[in-house]
This record gives structure tokens, sequence and C-alpha cells, in this order.
């Protein structure tokens, strides 16, 4: 993702509701466990990462999508993810966070944060 989209992305999250200090946008993805937003769908559905590992979020839909956690204790938004980009977000706090599209309300899925 270029710097701009993600500065961008910072200040959309700022409107949406605020960025929780557990969510740290990444300029650039790096290996790791990747969630494709496609089909209207994240695939997979299921994702598992340690504590202060992170998930990439990549859109392979031919349209936007808003990628965002309302979960207590791990609220995050990285705003308006284009099509063909990527964000990577850190995930700092075991727990079990449910991921959502604020554009697509039916697109779910799940990250635990294992210790």
């Amino acid at each position: 993702m270029r710097k701009g989209a993600v500065f961008f992305a910072a200040l959309l999250g700022l409107a949406l509701g605020g960025v929780a200090s557990f969510y740290t946008p990444l300029a650039e993805a790096q290996t790791g466990t990747v969630i494709v937003q496609q089909g209207i769908a994240f695939k997979p559905a299921k994702a598992t990462v340690k504590a202060g590992g992170q998930i990439t979020f990549r859109n392979e839909d031919p349209f936007g999508h808003n990628v965002y956690s309302p979960s207590k204790g791990g609220i995050f938004d990285i705003g308006l993810q284009a099509p063909e980009s990527e964000t990577a977000v850190a995930f700092r706090e075991p727990g079990e966070y449910i991921i959502q599209c604020r554009i697509h309300p039916k697109m779910k899925a799940t990250v635990t944060v294992t210790p």
C-alpha cells in the first residue's frame, strides 16, 4: 500500500470512530498471515496469529471494502481499502477479534490471537 493511502486510511479511521493503540498500520505488508477480501467475503474466515503478529488484509475484489474490528480491547478501522491494495495490522493483545466490513455487513471473519 502506498504511504499516502496509509495516511488516508488512518485519517478515515479516526473519522469513523478512532483508532486504538491496538491497531498499528504498516506501510508495506510483510510475510505472514493473509486474509483476502474476495467475492464479498473474507478468506479464510478464521485465522490465528501470536500476540505481536500481524495479518495482512488484501482486497482482491473490483470494489472497495472497509476492514474494522469492533471487538472490545481490539478496536481498529483501516478505512476504505481500494481494490488491489493491502494493509497489515499488528495484533498485540491475546483474544478473539471479530473482523467486519462497514460497506458489506455480511462480511465477517474471526482472528484469534494467542499468547
